[in-house]
């Protein structure tokens, strides 16, 4: 089975990553989608394949639609059978991405900045 990770911001996630890569890496072949944010070479160890995308966090729509058609792109070369979003800016780009593929979505929104103090 494979398993096809979308992350955008580093921090939290990160820390989340680095604790769930290597648990799951005997059970399933996995692929990390990273923004530009992530030092992909730290992750390389423990994840089969890693690719970078230009992920800005803006609302204007011509770096969204590049970015969600370079994830899809990915996406429909790794044929995954889940597609696992982290937090809310790579959960809504890969989340439009798979519209139509046959992969499952999982999407983690992580933190809560409300509850931030």
């Amino acid at each position: 089975m494979t398993v096809l990770h979308i992350v955008e911001c580093a921090g939290g996630v990160e820390r989340y990553l680095s604790m769930l890569l290597p648990l799951l890496e005997k059970d399933f072949y996995q692929i990390m989608i990273c923004s530009q944010h992530f030092q992909k070479e730290k992750f390389e160890s423990m994840i089969d394949e890693v690719k970078q995308v230009e992920m800005l966090r803006t609302l204007s729509p011509l770096p969204m639609i590049k970015a969600i058609k370079e994830i899809r792109h990915k996406v429909k070369g790794a044929k995954p059978d889940i597609v696992y979003c982290h937090s809310s800016f790579a959960g809504a780009l890969g989340r439009i991405a798979v519209i139509g593929l046959p992969c499952k979505v999982v999407y983690n929104p992580h933190g809560w900045a409300f509850n931030m103090r």
